[in-house]
């Protein structure tokens, strides 16, 4: 985690990655959006890519609670969408940036929200310009939770699913990725 301050003022913050494939009678491609969801209720979209990574983070064990170290709660990986099928389950497929120490969002108090970004989508296309796959979100996340007062985290951030399409021959899976807890106030 990278942190931008001081104890007094911490602001968490998680990056949400979607990624899109499509694949069917041609070769598959994929494509890759970020958001960065804050605590104080802003975002920040990235660009979207191509890619063909598979980048797993790994989990790390939570000590005692320091509110000037934002640590990762919730699933860092989840299939939104598989072999054409919704799989998204927002119950359990979201993400968090809390203090170091909390293991459980309610720990904390006086959260807003949700928010919610615009709605995007990526789209794909063979060369003759017809629409293989198609699918829209939005970026969803709840803001402000804070322990004693002190700091502004982010919790239950992930995706609301908008619409998804493919045709006949082609198969769309989406996967969700949250990657590393950031501090954006102070420590």
């Amino acid at each position: 985690p990278v942190n931008y301050g001081t104890s007094g003022a911490p602001v968490g913050g998680v990056d949400i990655q979607v990624s899109v494939s499509s694949h069917g009678l041609f070769e598959k491609t994929t494509k890759v959006c970020t958001m960065t969801v804050k605590g104080d209720g802003t975002s920040e979209l990235g660009t979207c890519e191509h890619s063909e990574s598979d980048d797993t983070a790994v989990a790390s064990e939570l000590p005692a609670i320091d509110p000037s170290t934002v640590v990762q709660i919730g699933k860092e990986i989840y299939e939104a969408i598989e072999d054409n099928q919704p799989t998204l389950n927002t119950t359990i497929d979201w993400a968090g940036a809390v203090p170091k120490g909390v293991t459980e969002w309610t720990q904390l108090e006086n959260w807003q929200g949700p928010a919610q970004s615009d709605t995007y989508y990526v789209e794909f296309k063979n060369g003759l310009g017809t629409k293989l796959t198609k699918f829209a979100w939005r970026f969803v996340w709840k803001y402000g939770g804070d322990m004693s007062g002190v700091g502004k985290y982010v919790t239950q951030a992930g995706i609301d699913i908008d619409s998804s399409y493919a045709y006949l021959s082609e198969n769309l899976d989406v996967e969700v990725k949250s990657l590393k807890p950031v501090n954006y106030g102070t420590s």
